[in-house]
Order: C-alpha cells, then sequence, then structure tokens
C-alpha cells in the first residue's frame, strides 16, 4: 500500500483561518464571558480584565503569526515613522465624527435612551472608578487591541501570504470593514450606520498611511471623547 500524503492548505487559507478564529478568541469570548458573568452592571475591575484580555491575546496571536510568516512589526503597522503627522491626522478625525455622531445619529437612534448612552450613563453613575474602566475598555481594547488586529494584521500583514496582493488587500479592506461592524452588534439603522462610518475611517486611514498611528490615535480618542460628550449632553 502507498501511503497517501496529505496536502497543506496553501498560506492564504491557513492565514485567513487563523485570522478568523482569532478573532472570536479575542473579541468575541471575552465580552461573551463576561455577560455570562454579570448579568447587570459588570465591576469595573471586570471591564478592565476584558480590555486586557483583548489586548494581550490580540498581541500573542499576531506576533506569533509574523514569527512562523518572517514578518517584522512594522508589517503590521507599528513603526514610529511619522508618528507625530500620523497623530495628528488620526485626532483631525474625530470632531467632525463628534459632530455628526452626537448632533444627527445619536438622537435619531433614540437619544438618552439609546442603549449605548444609557450605559455610558449607568458607568459614569456608579462612581469614578467604574468611568475610568469604562475608558480603559475603550482605549485599551478598542484604540490599541482592535486596531492591531482589524487594521495591522487583517490589512497589514495578511494580504502579504497572498500571490495577487492588492485584490487580496481590497478583500481584507471590505471584510475589516464588514465584520468590525458586524462584531460591535448594532440594532438600529443609525447604530449601524456610524460602526460603518468608524470601520470606514480606521480602515481608510491605515490605507492612507499604512502605518497604525493614525488609526489608534483616532479610535482611542474617539472613544474616550464621545464618552465625555455624551455625558456633557445627556448626563
Amino acid at each position: 500500500m502507498t501511503d497517501t500524503a496529505v496536502t497543506p492548505a496553501p498560506a492564504p487559507v491557513r492565514s485567513s483561518a487563523v485570522f478568523l478564529a482569532g478573532a472570536f478568541v479575542c473579541f468575541v469570548v471575552p465580552p461573551l464571558a463576561l455577560g455570562l458573568l454579570f448579568r447587570d452592571s459588570p465591576p469595573p475591575l471586570a471591564l478592565v480584565a476584558v480590555a486586557l484580555t483583548e489586548l494581550v491575546s490580540a498581541v500573542v496571536l499576531v506576533f506569533w503569526w509574523l514569527r512562523r510568516r518572517s514578518l517584522t512589526r512594522s508589517d503590521v503597522g507599528l513603526t514610529s515613522r511619522h508618528w507625530v503627522r500620523d497623530a495628528l491626522l488620526g485626532a483631525a478625525i474625530v470632531p467632525p465624527r463628534l459632530l455628526l455622531e452626537v448632533g444627527v445619529l445619536i438622537p435619531m437612534a433614540g437619544g438618552a435612551e439609546n442603549p449605548g448612552v444609557q450605559e455610558v450613563l449607568t458607568n459614569a453613575s456608579a462612581g469614578v472608578a467604574a468611568l475610568a474602566a469604562t475608558l480603559v475598555l475603550g482605549v485599551v481594547g478598542g484604540g490599541l487591541a482592535e486596531e492591531l488586529y482589524f487594521r495591522g494584521f487583517l490589512l497589514g500583514a495578511l494580504p502579504k501570504t497572498f500571490v495577487h496582493r492588492r485584490a487580496a488587500l481590497y478583500g481584507a479592506a471590505a471584510v475589516s470593514i464588514l465584520l468590525f461592524s458586524v462584531l460591535h452588534l448594532p440594532t438600529t439603522g443609525p447604530d449601524i450606520a456610524a460602526i460603518v462610518l468608524a470601520s470606514v475611517v480606521y480602515t481608510g486611514l491605515f490605507l492612507l498611511t499604512r502605518r497604525l498611528t493614525a488609526t489608534v490615535v483616532a479610535h482611542s480618542l474617539w472613544n474616550a471623547s464621545v464618552v465625555f460628550t455624551v455625558l456633557a449632553v445627556y448626563g
């Protein structure tokens, strides 16, 4: 009898499978576990734990994958080049988004009754620790972990495993916008518009600069500024 060799899956297939499985482990399992453990408002330490879990798991998976592919951190956009310019670019995106979302989309989605607004108000009323934990979750879990994964990994490194890299980059951009939006579970039309807009902005910033600085600054600053803006308008 002749042994039949098992042909390994090509690199793009394996890399795509790693990305999708990692997205589930890093960004679905932690908040799902949080919701199962705490039916009502979770304690501040639990929110911080979720943020750190998302960041650590994303960093471990991405850098493990980079090592296996003989790539470097610059392939996911981790570089200090032009960081001032990129940071200013990322920060400049935030004010017009605040005007659009707080002035138009949030009122269309219920205003003070919007679930996202209610979550911010509830955390703020629970004390300084709960508000600080909300900010940590937004900056660490959102601005750092999500940008490393959905922009740096998906848009920067993953297309390098494909033969047709330009086509792969376009496909990755579409997946980045779609998957990032779906994972945030929008429930109304205005909420969908808001998260799709955010995903398009962050994806566009990465494609424009090919670095993470602008996207991390834009995402982190947005998550922090929208909390204080909601408190100022609805608190």
